[in-house]
């Protein structure tokens, strides 16, 4: 029971961290429009850049990368929940990855696509947003339920082999205050 309750405080600090240094960004992005009206390249490249590091951290994360593999194929409704998750994520990628179209746009074409970038920006965010709650909200419950102890153990090892060995998650420079 110890190594289920160290796995999943683990796993729910690193999905507080995520929507801890998500907010961040969010507010950096809200600043961006209101000390520039939306109209600075540079700044919102900035945040760009800043959410596409987040996202490649996104895919690293303890839960894709020790949770996810061990309940799949548990039950249909892990797996329907599974499947879910992973339709928000390619869709959240195809955001960023319209956002940073839009940017080559903006800078090729002038500022007024800039603020499509940042709108793109906003809602990937508020997307993630509703991804973390998904996993918070349905994903661990239904984690905490499904695993035995012994199916437990194997995570709990992977856990602390990366913190004994310091493995680092990469988030946004300027915003990884404590991300693992």
């Amino acid at each position: 029971m110890l190594i289920a309750t160290y796995s999943i405080v683990a796993i729910s600090a690193e999905q507080k961290n995520s929507r801890s240094v998500l907010f961040r960004l969010q507010e950096y992005l809200h600043s961006c429009l209101e000390k520039f009206n939306g109209r600075d390249p540079g700044a919102i490249a900035c945040a760009l850049e800043k959410l596409s590091q987040f996202d490649q951290y996104w895919h690293t994360r303890k839960m894709e990368l020790y949770v996810i593999p061990a309940i799949r194929g548990a039950t249909h409704e892990v797996d329907s929940l599974l499947e879910e998750l992973e339709t928000m994520s390619s869709r959240g990628m195809a955001m960023l990855r319209s956002a940073q179209e839009k940017m080559r746009r903006a800078l090729e074409q002038g500022l007024d696509y800039l603020r499509e970038v940042y709108r793109s920006l906003e809602v990937y965010c508020e997307h993630l947003s509703q991804c973390l709650a998904k996993e918070e909200n349905e994903l661990l419950p239904m984690v905490g339920r499904l695993l035995t102890s012994e199916q437990w153990f194997p995570i709990a090892a992977k856990l602390l082999s990366d913190d004994a060995h310091g493995v680092k998650r990469r988030t946004p420079a300027g915003f990884a205050d404590g991300v693992q």
